[in-house]
């Protein structure tokens, strides 16, 4: 009878571990599941679908409800304007997805952050919003966003990845040769002045006349 019950007991504690590990498992995915997949966007893509590209600071912001969900509309200075039709010296407001209003918040994943005293190259078009009128929105979201960031006061600023864009796929290819270059690909670790080149020569040719 004791073996009996002693079998019995390992088997029970067999089958709790293994539910366990099953509760575990798909706890873990579940948790993993929230980051956002996003198709790259081209460089090509990202010109084509922009207005301007600017050097900007991120002054200040604020939440606003829009059509049931929280927008975050940025005040930003152009400190320097690369290309397209705003200029330099301008200050426009920026709209992305997702923020706080009194003590709600949203999120969006692989949207752009701009916080308040960073600098950035962004990339802008015109916005939808219903809220602020002439406002602009980053084209490709997360992806025309480009922080400056300096690993000294003494060196050239260089561009870095945006924040939370999650997991980037490479657009597919139909009937080429060559894959697009992505936007990442051409300027991510180039000094601000090297980045500035690669978008005014792009931009002649993506917009000429």
């Amino acid at each position: 009878m004791c073996y009996r019950n002693g079998m019995f007991v390992r088997r029970f504690a067999r089958r709790a571990a293994m539910i366990l590990l099953a509760f575990s498992c798909t706890v873990f995915a579940a948790a993993t599941s929230h980051a956002s997949v996003s198709i790259a966007v081209s460089w090509d893509g990202l010109l084509r679908e922009s207005s301007s590209a600017c050097i900007v600071t991120a002054v200040d912001a604020h939440g606003a409800w829009e059509n049931g969900r929280i927008y975050t509309y940025t005040h930003v200075h152009i400190d320097r304007a690369v290309a397209g039709s705003l200029a330099t010296g301008d200050d426009v407001w920026v709209r992305t997805m997702g923020g706080v209003v009194d003590d709600i918040g949203q999120r969006v994943e692989g949207e752009a952050t701009l916080a308040p005293g960073q600098s950035s190259l962004l990339f802008l078009r015109p916005g939808l919003s219903t809220v602020v009128a002439h406002s602009f929105e980053v084209t490709a979201r997360g992806q025309g966003h480009f922080p400056l960031q300096a690993a000294d006061h003494k060196l050239p600023a260089r561009i870095a990845p945006g924040y939370a864009l999650g997991l980037l796929v490479r657009p597919r290819v139909i009937q080429s040769d060559a894959s697009p270059r992505l936007a990442a690909e051409v300027l991510l670790g180039r000094t601000v002045d090297e980045a500035v080149r690669e978008v005014s020569a792009a931009w002649n040719q993506m917009h000429a006349p």
